[in-house]
């Protein structure tokens, strides 16, 4: 029988963004594995990907705060495989935490949540930083009493991880960062920008005070499409993507799809949007298109960072993906020699698959033995 989760809210109270905005009743929804140790030295701290949630672990169909967002292909665990007794993070060794980030639509505070006027934010929330992602997320460790743990980020998540340690670097144990590198490339600002633009231009968005009710789903299908070819591998695409046509009723005027790889994308994006709020997607679209470590920090330059992680003796182990076009596997290999040359010990590991992206989704096993190993050498 699959192990039940529930969910539960940490109150951040009136919560000060970077940007200079201070708004009340913040919160983040959050779930933890496991049991706390007696002197907690056994945390982890793990940062979930771009449109992830909170529920890492177990079987959780009742979310009231994300409301109809909460899809069945929410109610599983995104990480399962990964959570658990016996498993790489195994809940009879480790107490590990997991938190939605501010800004989007599982159950922390963002733009479907309501203002004290009694609608939603929409559009008024604040754009949120990696700054304001670590200070939250510290918050919620102090809450917990959590002193010091191993923090574990796949893809962006692993950037917000990073802002953490620079920030606090005396709360951090060991980092595990998959499929990320520490700046954005190039594509990936455009693409952000041409995504907004897929959702402004809908005229659902309504300058993003649109009904919950009458969401700019065409916008944000749209959006999502733009970005998820940057999560598949998409040498072989035509021959891997879904056979037969997705229904584009309510999404398409006349054209109709006729090829595999047009209905595997109109699926994703359809799908996508039934499950995600557009005001949401552009704040933590824009928290990883505009991440600028330096400047999160407070610090000159990325070496000063980097030194400083030398400095407190935080250990890196990073995993990248050959057939990754998001964060390439050279990008990777490239922060780990600028991590080696600042004195930080670090470890990088190429993982082999034909998934792209993706790959920590859909296949955790390759990561399992590496990840278990480091763990328990780092703890």
């Amino acid at each position: 029988m699959q192990h039940t989760i529930k969910s539960r809210v940490f109150h951040l109270g009136s919560f000060p963004f970077r940007s200079g905005e201070t708004l009340p009743n913040m919160q983040l929804a959050y779930e933890t594995y496991g049991a706390l140790n007696a002197d907690k030295s056994n945390a982890i701290l793990l940062f979930h990907a771009l449109t992830g949630s909170h529920h890492a672990h177990g079987f959780n169909d009742n979310l009231p705060e994300a409301g109809t967002f909460w899809q069945p292909e929410n109610h599983l665990g995104w990480w399962d495989l990964m959570i658990g007794p016996g498993k790489p993070l195994d809940t009879e060794h480790y107490f590990i935490v997991c938190a939605n980030y501010l800004g989007s639509c599982y159950g922390s505070s963002g733009p479907t949540q309501l203002a004290p006027d009694g609608q939603p934010w929409g559009s008024r929330f604040p754009m949120v930083d990696g700054n304001d992602q670590a200070r939250a997320q510290i918050e919620l460790m102090n809450y917990l009493g959590i002193e010091r743990f191993a923090v574990v980020g796949p893809s962006v998540g692993g950037m917000l991880a990073l802002t953490l340690a620079a920030l606090y670097p005396e709360r951090v144990r060991s980092m595990v960062i998959i499929g990320a590198a520490h700046r954005p490339t190039m594509e990936q600002k455009l693409a952000f920008f041409e995504q907004v633009l897929a959702i402004e231009l809908d005229p659902a968005y309504r300058g993003g005070r649109y009904p919950l009710s009458e969401p700019p789903n065409r916008g944000l299908a749209l959006a999502r499409i733009i970005c998820h070819k940057l999560f598949v591998n998409q040498t072989g695409l035509e021959t891997r993507a879904r056979k037969g046509i997705c229904d584009s009723k309510g999404m398409l005027s006349w054209y109709q799809p006729s090829r595999n790889t047009e209905s595997y994308m109109l699926h994703q994006g359809t799908k996508f949007a039934k499950r995600f709020d557009a005001n949401a997607y552009i704040r933590i679209i824009n928290l990883w298109t505009g991440y600028d470590l330096p400047d999160l920090a407070g610090m000159q330059d990325t070496d000063a960072v980097f030194r400083l992680f030398s400095r407190h003796g935080i250990r890196f182990l990073l995993y990248s993906i050959d057939t990754d076009y998001c964060f390439t596997a050279d990008a990777i290999e490239e922060f780990h020699r600028e991590l080696l040359r600042c004195g930080v010990s670090s470890v990088h590991t190429r993982i082999q698959s034909e998934k792209g992206h993706d790959s920590f989704l859909l296949e955790p096993e390759l990561y399992a033995e590496g990840l278990a190993e480091y763990l328990m050498c780092t703890r």
